[in-house]
């Protein structure tokens, strides 16, 4: 069938709609909404527009102080660029505002299809009308943007696989699921308080339900295994990156590395997995660092036995707390094989103060980055690192500040995490109000690898280091079916 014509315009909206729900895919369908909306409206002609309403101030005032003056002429003058500066302001303004949403859109859109994150304000809603709306956008992208056609009927097909009811549907089955999952919530809260009696009564309640499930299974029955809300990755994190690309990333300070996978992953993964549901958004009391890592408990039950007490801290935070990745989606740990492009500097010693990648970004410096300064370098220079210097596709790779979790597996081999310094981690906390705090860790003071915190996104400290990674956009996706 005939492609139909369409306006750059109505691609735009499309482009737009599916980033702000197809997050992990945001930036991709943003890099072809800017692509298309170029011609017509540049970055340059969209900044002049915005100075347009200051303008229209400023030839107010110049032609009130000429009125004062009774420089005549002058009023005219004034007063005939003050009337056409708002003609302009009036037939671009719808240009302008869909120029801000392409041109200036959110650092971060949360996904509101990850687990766990269903009942989160303003975040989950309705999903199957959601998914219905995006399937319809990326069918219509498809027949309007004929060069990207594939890509659009990838991810139609990607999301019409879900198999999603309404909100009310979702409450009503889940709540003898999770009722459970509350009591645990309910536990961990109380012994965060230093309510001994409450951790007692959520104690006996569990421990009551136990034994009440295990009687119903009647003798010798094995253990049903619990619920989960994942779905393992199907693509294969651990092959071999192009010898080209790794070849041209050399000179980018790059080394592609396998990490392996944690011991006992796939006990760790389980666990993860049936306990994925916990998050729960943090208020501002996390502002003060060190709060999301301080008594970050967890149910032993399910944990291999081997699982060292600081990666039990770690798993907790993860679980209990409201992470998202750069691509918006819950940020969940990776225990299996993964190959990845890492600046590999030492931490030994100073960190470079700049390097060759950080320079293609348009960045200057390692150190004294806020991660709004180092996402706004991602956003705009990232595709054109991927693809030019690279020759990696960009909807199958994505350039990023190193995961929490390939910073702890690649440098457990090279000595990382011993030294009183932050590296910028892939990722961000949100909380009840909305905002975001960006993730940092590896300071050696507070559990080396296993250490992550959270800053204010506008942090401009000394003590972070930036270090990137180029990762496959599918560690990013956390539900697949």
């Amino acid at each position: 069938m005939a492609t139909q014509p369409a306006s750059p315009a109505e691609r735009v909206r499309l482009l737009l709609e599916a980033s702000g729900t197809d997050t992990v895919f945001g930036d991709v369908y943003l890099a072809r909404a800017r692509r298309l909306l170029a011609p017509e409206l540049p970055r340059a002609a969209y900044d002049a527009l915005k100075r347009t309403e200051r303008d229209v101030e400023q030839a107010t005032r110049e032609m009130r102080a000429a009125t004062l003056a009774r420089d005549w002429t002058r009023v005219g003058e004034l007063a005939g660029r003050a009337d056409a500066l708002k003609r302009t302001a009036a037939e671009k303004g719808p240009l302008l505002a869909l120029g801000a949403k392409v041109w200036e859109p959110p650092q971060v859109r949360i996904d509101p299809f990850s687990p766990g994150f269903e009942s989160l304000p303003g975040v989950g809603g309705d999903l199957a009308a959601k998914r219905d709306a995006l399937v319809g956008a990326l069918a219509g992208l498809a027949r309007l943007d004929a060069p990207f056609a594939a890509f659009y009927e990838s991810r139609r097909k990607f999301f019409a696989g879900f198999a999603l009811g309404s909100t009310q549907d979702a409450a009503a089955a889940g709540a003898a699921e999770t009722s459970t999952a509350r009591l645990e919530q309910l536990a961990v809260e109380a012994a965060q308080a230093g309510d001994l009696a409450g951790v007692r009564r959520h104690a006996r309640e569990l421990a009551e339900r136990r034994a009440t499930d295990a009687a119903a299974a009647g003798p010798g029955a094995a253990a049903a295994p619990a619920a989960s809300a994942l779905v393992p990755c199907p693509v294969d994190l651990g092959a071999p990156f192009p010898d080209a690309a790794v070849e041209r990333a050399r000179a980018l300070g790059l080394t592609a590395c396998r990490t392996e996978p944690l011991p006992n992953a796939v006990r760790l993964l389980e666990f993860v997995a049936t306990r994925v549901w916990q998050a729960r958004l943090a208020g501002g009391e996390t502002e003060r660092e060190g709060t999301i890592r301080a008594d970050a408990a967890v149910d032993d039950a399910g944990f291999p036995a081997e699982t060292t007490g600081p990666l039990k801290v770690l798993v907790g935070q993860l679980l209990r707390n409201v992470f998202v990745n750069s691509g918006g989606a819950r940020l969940i740990l990776h225990a299996a094989a993964e190959t990845a492009l890492v600046e590999d500097f030492p931490e030994d010693g100073e960190a470079p103060a700049a390097g060759a990648l950080p320079a293609a970004l348009g960045l200057d410096r390692r150190r004294t980055l806020s991660r709004w300064e180092i996402e706004e370098a991602l956003r705009t220079r990232a595709s054109a690192v991927l693809d030019d210097r690279l020759g990696l596709d960009p909807v199958e790779f994505r350039l990023v500040c190193i995961p929490q979790d390939l910073y702890m597996r690649f440098g457990r081999d090279h000595g990382w995490g011993r030294q009183r310094l932050w590296t910028h981690f892939d990722g961000y906390q949100l909380l009840q109000t909305g905002r975001l705090r960006a993730l940092v860790g590896g300071d050696v003071r507070y559990g080396g690898l296993t250490d992550l915190v959270s800053i204010n996104v506008v942090d401009e400290r000394e003590g972070v280091v930036a270090r990137f990674a180029v990762v496959r956009r599918a560690r990013q996706v956390a539900r697949w079916a």
